[in-house]
């Protein structure tokens, strides 16, 4: 039962959110105090969080009464949320990621020409030849930081070639940024710092895909246009950009790690999947019911006073959206990683008219970056005991720093 006798308003916030807690700890000790509760995130900010999948699939569906648009968050428009706080590139840039009604049906229908099935399906041939690729490349004499050598770099070298990024040192420079920027421990002058530096790297490659067209994703999205003549403008084009790097590596990086985890210490279910008794494919749907790389989504805004199972949020509040430690709680599911359930009622990628575009994508790489890497290494085992493993320091993945393995 939620703890009474406490007036609940972001004027007197029940907790202050930190980066480095575990994911469900934390996620039990907020729900002590309802399903939509007021708190302190890293940087100073105040927002409501859901605590449960009832509440985050309440904000996350289709709901009148809320909306994505930085225009409806009161806060941000009196010019009280610091510049420096790590998500306000993210939430505030011309994307769909942050419109709503009729922008956001334009933006995303302009994008979903850029990912069809077709061309998902394209990428596969190359999306295996880099696991590959990166698999030839581990040794097995000692323990291997799998996160290093495998797990980071098949995403990020998937999503930049998708988008016609082919070039190491590029690829490099986007992965030092995005990681600069989402760093908890990085100051403020080095975020700030990433933030330009990737808008200029991001700029220089859209000046390159005009000078020099070709097949891929950037391309694409600069010469589609609807019949009627609709297409992205120029901030809409960078705004997303970003957001599809940024949601295509980070998270499945971390849904491959902790998927690993669940794998080496759940061996009766590995065994259905080297018996051929379960498709490789269902490692994606279990590994998101049991640990999403995501601990929550920021933004959404009450456009009105709005009640959210049973807690009226004001009008003009923000909303941040908690998955991981909403799901994983003794009233929606248990901590049971199940390859054998076909079950997709997770929010691991989102609900609603905003689920993730790249759905698709992020399922090819989880299952083919398992398979290839289970089947070439079968003896494959963690160097360390599983409650050694250590979190990153985060207010939005839910991952690991590492992932020591033996090989052999």
């Amino acid at each position: 039962m939620p703890l009474t006798g406490r007036r609940l308003s972001l004027d007197n916030p029940v907790h202050e959110c930190d980066p480095a807690s575990e994911t469900y700890v934390e996620a039990a000790e907020l729900r002590r105090y309802g399903q939509v509760v007021p708190v302190v995130l890293f940087g100073g900010v105040r927002t409501w969080i859901t605590t449960s999948a009832e509440a985050s699939r309440a904000i996350l569906e289709a709901n009148p009464d809320i909306g994505k648009d930085p225009a409806n968050w009161a806060a941000l428009q009196r010019g009280e949320i610091p510049g420096s706080w790590p998500f306000l590139t993210l939430i505030t840039e011309k994307s769909m990621f942050n419109a709503d009604g009729a922008d956001h049906l334009r933006l995303r229908r302009l994008v979903s020409h850029a990912f069809t099935h077709k061309r998902i399906t394209a990428v596969v041939p190359r999306l295996t030849a880099i696991a590959d690729e990166l698999l030839d490349g581990l040794s097995g004499d000692g323990p291997v930081d799998l996160k290093t050598a495998y797990a980071y770099p098949l995403p990020m070298r998937t999503i930049c070639e998708f988008f016609g990024i082919t070039d190491p040192d590029e690829q490099d420079e986007l992965r030092d940024e995005y990681a600069t920027m989402f760093d908890a421990v990085a100051t403020p002058e080095e975020r700030s710092r990433a933030a330009t530096a990737l808008e200029a790297t991001l700029v220089r490659h859209i000046e390159d895909k005009r000078r020099h067209p070709d097949d891929r994703l950037t391309s694409t999205l600069i010469d589609i246009h609807e019949l009627d003549g609709d297409r992205l403008t120029e901030e809409e084009l960078l705004g997303t950009l970003h957001i599809i790097l940024a949601a295509g590596h980070e998270t499945t990086v971390n849904a491959i790690m902790n998927t690993v985890v669940a794998l080496l210490t759940h061996p009766d279910q590995l065994a259905l999947l080297r018996d051929g008794r379960r498709p490789w494919s269902s490692t994606v749907d279990a590994g998101l019911r049991w640990n999403v790389p995501l601990k929550c989504v920021y933004m959404r805004y009450a456009l009105r006073d709005t009640d959210i199972c049973g807690t009226v949020v004001p009008a003009g509040e923000p909303i941040a959206t908690m998955i991981a430690g909403a799901q994983r709680n003794s009233d929606t599911a248990d901590a049971r990683f199940d390859v054998s359930s076909d079950d997709r009622g997770h929010i691991g990628f989102g609900a609603g008219s905003h689920f993730c575009l790249g759905a698709p994508l992020a399922r090819q790489e989880i299952t083919i970056g398992l398979e290839r890497l289970f089947t070439r290494y079968p003896n494959l085992r963690l160097a360390v005991e599983p409650e050694e493993l250590t979190h990153i320091v985060s207010p939005a993945i839910n991952g690991l720093t590492a992932l020591p393995l033996h090989l052999t």
